[in-house]
């Protein structure tokens, strides 16, 4: 099975909500645990790594132990080592030290997808398509992904030498390519017309809030008359909370975000601010099953209140908060901590937020046939937007919301009349 490797690590962990700010420490949580029970702990794992049949180093061995702890927690509640907490927090941060290419273990072969813009790798010459046979010397064929991605990244500053094979050339090349710190974009922009803009949210990172603003003012550059936006959050899976409200606030004025309820503070609330808020561009937000945690506040949020038409997929449906716990060895605990509920006080966990206007490929054939001729009206748009059918509904819902309305009106009617 083909693994696709992003940029960075641990790109899974954005499944879950979290919330800003530095880890806290473990021991500052104040506990009223009755620690006498903890004998029972150490006798069974000095048991274990006594007289288990096989020999078990004995930090791998606490490791397990503490993972077990957050087992019949829930889904998003784990352990982290110290590494793995460690590529959290450069993936989270938006920077690693590497030199910046996403790959794609083929057949057991190791290609290159796309080298990040200004990275190492892109200097270096290294082109989408090329193979990589061995890293400093050694063969790739006989390393797992994740070793061969343990070996390409390294310190900044350091220097790994590279194999690639490249179509059209009959011997194989060898680059040196010196790491350095990686950035990774969260934001991508474009222009539809003269009067509609894209902006896609990969996820919340430490800067998204800045990203989506740059990506704000370069489309009213190229575009003075930008008058609606496509916000594009599918595949989203989350990330930092206060980014996610702080994107949020960008098209709201006042009121709640998003309300948290946890066991120590009870319930907490975001609000807007007015300063800086945009409530002239008209605003479609896209979601679809991957959208999920934090993307699901911003797009439950502006739904709530009524500042934008949500189109696409019913979302994930995440609606808890994690928070990381640093312990004292470097590795953490994330615990869920809180479950947030959007302004009009609907929890989404489990469920969802609910588009307005439903589009995936489940539509029934008369349905999907009906959108097709409504999508047809616009056939002028760019390739990249016509082959994306629910972007493309988005878009339209921006030109002409009326005649979508009406669309999606009659849709419902039609299944009601068949029920």
């Amino acid at each position: 099975m083909n693994r696709v490797r992003r940029f960075v690590p641990m790109a899974a962990i954005y499944a879950a909500g979290l919330v800003s700010g530095a880890a806290l420490s473990a021991a500052a949580v104040s506990t009223q645990y009755p620690f006498e029970r903890l004998e029972v702990f150490a006798e069974a794992l000095s048991t274990i790594h006594a007289r288990y049949v096989d020999e078990r180093d004995a930090d791998e061995l606490l490791y397990d132990a503490v993972s077990g702890l957050c087992r019949n927690l829930d889904n998003h509640s784990i352990f982290m080592d110290p590494e793995a907490y460690r590529e959290m927090k450069e993936e989270t941060s938006g920077q690693y030290f590497g030199i910046g290419v996403a790959l794609d273990l083929r057949d057991g072969h190791l290609v290159v997808l796309r080298t990040i813009e200004g990275s190492p790798a892109e200097e270096a010459g290294i082109l989408a398509g090329d193979e990589i046979l061995a890293v400093d010397g050694e063969v790739v064929a006989l390393l797992s992904l994740e070793l061969a991605l343990a070996r390409i990244e390294g310190k900044r500053g350091s220097q790994v030498q590279l194999r690639l094979a490249r179509e059209g050339v009959a011997v194989p090349l060898e680059l040196v390519v010196r790491r350095d710190q990686v950035r990774t974009n969260s934001v991508e922009s474009a222009q539809i017309d003269s009067g509609i803009g894209w902006l896609k949210v990969e996820r919340f990172q430490r800067r998204t809030v800045d990203e989506v603003r740059r990506g704000l003012r370069e489309l009213r550059a190229s575009s003075p008359a930008l008058a609606g936006l496509v916000l594009d959050l599918r595949g989203n899976p989350g990330g930092y909370l206060s980014q996610a409200v702080s994107v949020a606030d960008i098209w709201l004025e006042q009121g709640p975000i998003v309300s948290t309820l946890d066991r120590v503070e009870g319930t907490q609330r975001d609000m807007a601010r007015t300063v800086g808020t945009d409530n002239d561009t008209a605003l479609v937000v896209l979601i679809d099953k991957g959208t999920a945690s934090a993307a699901e506040i911003v797009a439950g949020a502006l739904q709530d209140r009524d500042r934008a038409k949500v189109v696409g997929q019913s979302s994930y449906g995440k609606g808890s908060v994690q928070q990381f716990f640093e312990l004292s060895d470097g590795s953490a605990l994330k615990l869920t901590t809180a479950r947030y509920y959007t302004p009009s006080g609907r929890s989404i966990q489990g469920v969802g937020v609910r588009p307005d206007i439903v589009v995936d490929d489940q539509l029934p054939t008369q349905d999907s046939s009906a959108l097709d001729g409504l999508l047809g009206s616009a056939s002028s748009d760019p390739p990249w937007v016509r082959n994306d059918r629910a972007l493309h509904l988005a878009v339209l819902a921006l030109r002409d919301s009326e005649g979508v309305q009406e669309w999606w009106d009659s849709t419902v009617a039609a299944r009601q009349m068949e029920n």
